[in-house]
């Protein structure tokens, strides 16, 4: 069992590193949070992040499904990290 979230564990480091790379630089608050078979979630860092990120939903959706394991991406949530709004 530890060996299977070792692999997850270095899969989303991944996702996360090719994500970070492709984002434009108004988007550079968010990171991958979780992904859930066909769903993707991120975390924006504040507000203002997850609000630009939310109206460029599609352009975002497309850059997640050009990363290798994530093109069968079909729908994409984003929340504020509320950890960070404090």
């Amino acid at each position: 069992k530890l060996g299977i979230l070792y692999e997850k564990a270095k899969s989303h480091n991944h996702y996360n590193a090719q994500l970070a790379k492709q984002l434009p630089s108004e988007l550079g608050g968010l990171s991958l949070c979780l992904v859930d078979g066909q769903k993707v979630f991120l975390v924006a860092k504040n507000t203002s992040v997850a609000f630009r990120a939310q109206k460029q939903k599609t352009k975002l959706l497309s850059i997640i499904k050009k990363i290798d394991g994530l093109a069968e991406a079909k729908s994409l949530s984003i929340k504020v990290d509320e950890k960070n709004t404090t």
